[in-house]
């Protein structure tokens, strides 16, 4: 645990000891560029679905081995067009499935390194949050977490009014994960800020849809169609997700509390505009299993705007003696939380990374989900770059 206790401390000892803003590129290069390769290098961690994405990833590179063609990889028809392109771009460079990892969590990580500094004022709250909301799924959801990383980049172009970049970013999005269409949605939000009180009920309909189930049901039953996505064991029936309505609840309080800070420029309502669409969805899919993932690409947007609302000066006294103390409280215990859940079967500690032969001990992802035991005894029995085989 104290490993990731130091990965939280790192930024909220920067955040504490900075300005309101704090824009520093190195610090966010060097902490975004640490976690990528505390990620990227990790042995399987996450459990489920990085064993997966490896077994499949195994396959495409066998066939690429065997002199098959691109259509003739039957295990490319689990993926979109594009993530299976990205996947057989990278087995023409190596067969390994810790290779492929590492090279997928780079790009994720660099993605999202030119989205915080595009747009962030400061660094290490971003961070903070990001910690909070994000960062163990980039352990494991390989495609989505991809998809809205990209999805992110797409931001700056509905800013700068490019409209056919956005949506060219939107159609990238889709073809690496089929959930990614729903941030066009963005494209037609009105470019002003909502009343209270229209924001209030717009929410609570949401939620008498998503407490229906209905929403729940039809992501579950057409959202995840593909092969790969079926095979997930971790799907969890479609209960409540009580700690939906309770994030829900604690950002639009939050966003509610300080709306006459946020001025109206279009930077602003566009990232408004997505943490409404990301309270929205959480609320629609309140009773689906997986279905809330497809928030995540919002995600920018809480970021942004509680970021936003604590740099400002009228909020700086309420920073360091209350608003930013309730966030760095928050995100701890959603990032604890999150661990502590993980960790009931041994997938984040103790951390060990591909550089080392062996597996990690317990390991209940690698009792039932390891496909290759020769990955035990030798990392790179498949060759990390097929120019050294």
């Amino acid at each position: 645990m104290w490993l990731y206790l130091i990965i939280f401390i790192i930024p909220l000892f920067a955040y504490m000891s900075g300005g309101a803003v704090n824009r520093n590129k190195f610090f966010l290069a060097w902490y975004m560029g640490a976690l990528a390769l505390f990620v990227g290098l990790a042995d399987m961690f996450g459990g489920y679905d990085r064993y997966i994405y490896g077994a499949i990833f195994d396959s495409i590179a066998d066939g690429i081995t065997y002199g098959q063609t691109y259509s003739s990889i039957s295990a490319l028809m689990f993926y979109e067009y594009g993530y299976s392109m990205l996947s057989f771009l990278i087995a023409l460079i190596t067969e390994n499935r810790y290779i492929y990892i590492f090279i997928i969590t780079l790009i994720i990580y660099f993605c999202i390194y030119r989205s915080f500094e595009k747009n962030m004022t400061n660094y290490p709250l971003a961070m903070i949050i990001f910690l909070g909301m994000v960062f163990f799924f980039t352990f494991t959801y390989l495609r989505q977490v991809l998809a809205f990383s990209v999805a992110w980049l797409g931001v700056t172009y509905l800013i700068e009014k490019k409209k056919w970049k956005f949506f060219a970013i939107v159609i990238l999005v889709a073809m690496l994960h089929k959930s990614g269409i729903v941030f066009a949605a963005l494209y037609f939000m009105p470019m002003k800020k909502l009343k209270p009180g229209v924001v209030i009920a717009m929410l609570l309909c949401c939620a008498l849809i998503g407490f229906s189930g209905i929403t729940g049901a039809l992501y579950d039953a057409f959202a995840n169609v593909s092969s790969m996505d079926s095979m997930n064991s971790y799907s969890t029936g479609s209960s409540t997700r009580v700690a939906y309505f309770l994030e829900v609840t604690f950002i639009v309080w939050l966003i509610l509390a300080n709306y006459k800070n946020i001025e109206p420029t279009r930077r602003n309502l566009i990232f408004l505009n997505m943490a409404w669409i990301f309270c929205g969805l959480l609320l629609l899919f309140i009773r689906s299993s997986d279905g809330g993932r497809v928030a995540w690409f919002f995600t920018l947007g809480i970021i942004y705007i509680v970021v936003m609302i604590c740099s400002t000066k009228l909020s700086h006294t309420r920073i360091k003696n209350g608003l930013g103390a309730l966030m760095v409280v928050v995100m701890m215990a959603l990032y604890v939380r999150v661990y502590v859940s993980w960790q009931n079967y041994n997938n984040l500690y103790p951390y060990k990374t591909f550089l080392s032969d062996g597996y990690r001990y317990p390991d209940y992802s690698w009792e039932r989900y390891e496909y290759d035991h020769r990955y035990d005894q030798d990392k790179f029995y498949r060759p990390a770059f097929r120019f050294l085989k």
